[in-house]
């Protein structure tokens, strides 16, 4: 069976709704402002979430139903299921609470459109800290939780982790550091090892089989760097090569290692920087002192970028960029300044690459990334707007998946289970397909993208069931939502 989170066309909601939804979340995030423990009034909702068995995601229509606020003293309702949230609303890091903001508006906006009128929501402050997460989680867990939602980064959601643990209370929390994952917390988010295998699968069915690596040495490219390690080798190894005799050198250019592997290696190359652009440049020139083809004028010119194929004679094909934003920007023309060019070697990214200024970047036109299915989250982002008089932040989505989910497993007897959590058919949700696996880690199913002319293109469509996706998961049913803050530092491995 596949829950069925996303939804068709936007409502036209009365402004009088709106201002009570308005008026809703400025009193919650107020309660929840200054220090963490018992919130103001918390939310219920009038309509439970849709459920269906499609051989693919469907969706149905937004229906915000106008009620009046109701304070936290439901009467006679049972059975009442109360779900924590935990966020950095009093963080010392002005872009922390701005996101926490923006994810409980989300959490509120689904509870009005998909929950009945016996959940309610529990804000709960984690000042943005591993030790205000666990009081806030106990704080949660004391006043009746069921289920807890957030924390937002790893160290938060370590600390929220042990105290759900204790009580036996599962997390749907926002990290995408899969170290603190497991154990009945499951990470709703965007790991970069998800989109990292699914662009190295389609560049791999493009062709390519050398591949390198340029990123930032922090956890996040730490992260990204490893999956994607893992990806080539998964691809390249079972192909048919002869034995290669390898010598590594250091900065000076001197033999330091030398061996033979049993075939040629699809990870040519894998560098990392710190800082800004001398960081980068210097990255960069490292990496193409491996080498690089370098093309003519006049076969430039005889080439756009969308027709490209992989080169026998360039000794990689393929590279990541595993960042997003000004960053992202300034990486690109840094390469091409180093003649490593985009239409010998396929700039390759992850989700920070969907980002409209960076789209702008002449480096980075027909180049490919991996992503989340973009048709649910633009009605999200519709109704969201429609709401709130402003655009959701990049995550936002993930706390609107989270109360859908909390909501259905209320509606679905009150069942917070980890085998209800971990239903091999997986859900539908703000980006697509979703599924948890038994170890608290999420598995996804994305769309490749391309840069065209400053807009994003579809190149291969995400993947109605998971068992239509060749690797990974043999079998299952999902779906999720989106990847790092957009004006929040990466979430990295602690």
């Amino acid at each position: 069976m596949i829950a069925v989170f996303s939804r068709i066309g936007r409502a036209s909601p009365s402004r009088s709704i709106a201002i009570a939804l308005a008026g809703l979340a400025a009193g919650l995030l107020a309660a929840c402002g200054i220090t963490p423990g018992p919130s103001e009034p918390p939310v219920s909702a009038p309509r439970p979430p849709v459920v269906g068995e499609p051989p693919a995601p469907v969706t149905v229509p937004v229906e915000l139903v106008e009620r009046a606020y109701t304070p936290a003293y439901l009467g006679d309702v049972e059975p009442l299921a109360r779900i924590g949230v935990l966020l950095p609303f009093s963080s010392r890091n002005s872009a922390g609470r701005g996101e926490a903001a923006q994810l409980m508006r989300a959490a509120e906006l689904a509870l009005f459109e998909r929950a009945d009128g016996n959940v309610l929501l529990m804000p709960k402050d984690t000042g943005g800290t591993r030790e205000g997460a666990a009081s806030a989680a106990r704080a949660a867990i004391e006043d009746g939780a069921d289920i807890l939602i957030g924390p937002l980064f790893s160290d938060a959601v370590a600390g929220a982790g042990e105290a759900a643990r204790e009580a036996g209370v599962p997390v749907l929390a926002f990290s995408t550091d899969e170290a603190v994952a497991g154990d009945g917390v499951y990470l709703l988010s965007f790991p970069p090892g998800e989109e990292v295998r699914r662009i190295v699968d389609y560049a791999f069915e493009q062709g390519a089989t050398r591949y390198a690596f340029i990123g930032p040495a922090t956890g996040y490219g730490q992260v990204a760097a490893q999956a994607y390690r893992e990806a080539v080798e998964t691809r390249t190894a079972p192909l048919d090569t002869a034995p290669v005799f390898i010598e590594e050198t250091n900065e000076d250019g001197e033999v330091v290692r030398s061996y033979t592997v049993d075939h040629e290696p699809g990870m040519v190359s894998e560098v990392f920087y710190t800082g800004g652009v001398q960081g980068m440049t210097e990255a960069a020139g490292r990496l193409a002192s491996v080498g690089v083809e370098t093309l003519s004028a006049s076969e430039a010119s005889n080439r756009t970028g969308a027709d490209w194929t992989p080169s026998p004679s360039s000794p990689f094909q393929a590279v990541l960029l595993p960042e997003g934003g000004d960053r992202l920007r300034i990486l690109a023309p840094v390469l091409l300044y180093q003649d490593i060019d985009p239409l010998v070697v396929k700039f390759l990214g992850t989700g920070l690459w969907r980002d409209e200024d960076a789209a702008r970047e002449p480096a980075l036109q027909f180049g490919w990334f991996a992503g989340p299915d973009p048709e649910a989250r633009s009605r999200f982002e519709g109704a969201y707007e429609s709401i709130y008089g402003d655009p959701p932040s990049r995550i936002a989505g993930l706390a609107y998946d989270a109360a859908s989910l909390a909501a259905l497993m209320a509606a679905n007897g009150m069942d917070f289970s980890r085998d209800f959590i971990e239903s091999p058919d997986g859900f539908v949700g703000v980006d697509g397909l979703f599924r948890f696996r038994e170890d608290g880690t999420i598995r996804r199913g994305l769309a490749v993208y391309t840069i065209r002319g400053g807009e994003f293109e579809v190149l291969d469509p995400a993947p109605a069931r998971f068992d239509l996706m060749e690797t990974g998961d043999q079998t299952g049913f999902g779906t999720g939502f989106d990847a790092e803050p957009a004006d929040v530092e990466p979430d990295e491995p602690s």
